[in-house]
């Protein structure tokens, strides 16, 4: 195995710089508009901040300029600085450092011998377009015209000359999640925040789970993670019954949405949440000025699709002024393809596709979500088998304490978010969000009411799965190395701007 050690000895430090680099950013976006009054105090809401902050400014210099590498170090330099700044003002410095050495530390394990997703072809070419041609300059191509931000984003913090820059925005972005996840579901034994801390749990174990192949993250999962993040802040509320002090929060809710939209756009079912949450506002807290401005915020976005693909949104033919046969032909490779005809050829207009649907794609869900769905459910069925809790879990204590018209509410819009998506794009990785949110609400009341009435046994169980996961997440990824040696002779796999291809499957 050949390995690149100018990308070996580089990787950590611009790690280190691209970190620092985007939090920097979001401090200062942060601090001047304020959107994110930061209860929970999560980590990646900063970063997240950052990464808006940024990929707004570049969109407008890619108007006229490549985002060249000399913008990008430029760029993360002055970042890097921001933050340095605001490090001096910090009072309590070890945990931000022991934040900042969690992440690096695991980022590095995450992404080194990653391998390429099969996506990362034609999303290599998209970065390459960003990197040395600026919007006007790019042509429409059928792969190259979905122009996820994400890509974008990682344009700017990749530089032509280390490919390994190519791996480090996604394993951060993945990485700070977990640091959050973890730390949020470490609150539970210190203040017994039951809410929060298990859903962080719950969310934390799929990532560490199911989530621990760096190659599989392509576009998909950076939305997911957006979109995880708005589902604790709505929780947040939900079950503080609190929605008459959201009033902020909506707003970055709204700018979250937003933003998971223009990563994926099959996120777009996330404002169901969004429209449900508005109706909760009293008449005084509704700023409609703010929400039409931060509606404007996707418009550049928007406009970057039409100078490419002449669609607003691509491959969604009613928006599109030219190429339209092309976005209908699109569309329909890609619902095919999610409904399980792997040739593409099938008639999608009817239900004939839900044995075709059944044959490929079930077992990949059942894969997928069947363990998790027993580790969720194993210590409710202890539960329930104690004769003296059985009494306890009633129709009237949960119409008391949970199944109260929010929570119908909030269920039914997952039902509606998960049928749709089963209708018209039942592929695996459109769905995680909206699968994985409905198995964490159905179960969620139940495991509150566990730790209210048997605490330490629900904490041993979540302390030893968590121990159990972790252990599985660091063997996947210490066994990828054999898995990547077989496959590649050098690391990173790409060499003179093109991709290797795999010595064998």
């Amino acid at each position: 195995m050949n390995i690149n050690f100018i990308d070996l000895i580089l990787f950590p430090v611009l790690s280190l710089l691209i970190l620092t680099c985007i939090l920097g950013y979001g401090i200062f976006f942060n601090k001047y508009t304020y959107i994110n009054e930061d209860k929970i105090e999560l980590k990646n809401l900063i970063f997240i901040q950052g990464l808006i902050f940024i990929g707004l400014v570049f969109i407008f210099i890619n108007f006229f300029y490549p985002i060249s590498d000399t913008l990008s170090i430029i760029t993360i330099l002055i970042g890097t600085l921001l933050y340095i700044i605001n490090f001096l003002k910090i009072k309590r410095i070890k945990p931000e450092l022991n934040f900042l050495f969690f992440v690096l530390i695991f980022s590095f394990i995450y992404c080194f011998y990653a391998g390429i997703s099969d996506d990362f072809i034609y999303h290599f070419e998209t970065i390459k377009n960003f990197k040395n041609k600026n919007l006007y300059e790019i042509l429409h191509d059928r792969r190259i015209s979905y122009n996820s931000h994400w890509l974008f984003l990682t344009s700017i913090f990749s530089l032509s000359y280390l490919n390994s820059t190519l791996f480090i925005l996604t394993s951060l972005f993945f990485t700070i999640s977990i640091y959050d996840f973890l730390k949020l579901s470490l609150v539970i034994t210190k203040n017994k925040n039951y809410y929060l801390s298990i859903l962080s749990f719950f969310i934390l174990i799929f990532f560490l789970g199911v989530l621990n192949n760096y190659k599989d993250l392509g576009t998909d999962i950076p939305g997911v993670i957006i979109s995880m993040y708005m589902l604790i802040i709505i929780f947040n509320y939900f079950y503080n019954k609190d929605f008459e002090t959201i009033n902020n929060d909506f707003l970055f809710l709204l700018l979250l949405g937003y933003f998971a939209f223009i990563i994926k756009i099959t996120n777009v079912l996330i404002f169901l949440f969004l429209v449900f949450l508005f109706f909760k506002l009293s008449q005084k807290s509704k700023k409609y000025w703010m929400i039409l401005l931060i509606s404007f915020y996707p418009l550049p976005w928007i406009f970057q699709n039409f100078i490419i693909s002449g669609c607003l949104i691509w491959p969604i033919s009613m928006v599109c002024f030219t190429n339209k046969e092309s976005a209908i032909y699109e569309t329909y490779l890609i619902e095919s393809f999610a409904k399980g005809d792997i040739t593409t050829t099938m008639i999608v207009n009817n239900f004939d596709w839900i044995k075709v649907w059944f044959f490929n794609h079930f077992n990949k869900l059942l894969e997928t979500y069947f363990i998790y769905f027993l580790i969720l459910i194993t210590p409710i069925i202890y539960f329930l088998f104690k004769k003296n809790n059985r009494m306890e879990i009633s129709f009237n204590f949960f119409k008391k304490k949970y199944l109260d018209l929010n929570y119908k509410y909030f269920l039914l819009i997952l039902l509606v978010c998960n049928t749709i998506w089963f209708i018209y794009a039942p592929a695996y990785r459109f769905g995680i969000f909206y699968n994985l949110s409905l198995l964490i609400t159905l179960v969620l009341p139940i495991w509150i009411l566990m730790l209210r009435k048997n605490y330490n046994f629900t904490i041993k169980y979540s302390k030893v799965i968590l121990l159990l996961i972790i252990f599985y997440f660091v063997y996947e990824n210490i066994n990828r190395i054999s898995w990547y040696n077989e496959r590649y002779n050098v690391w990173p796999p790409i060499e003179n701007g093109k991709i290797l291809e795999r010595i064998k499957n």
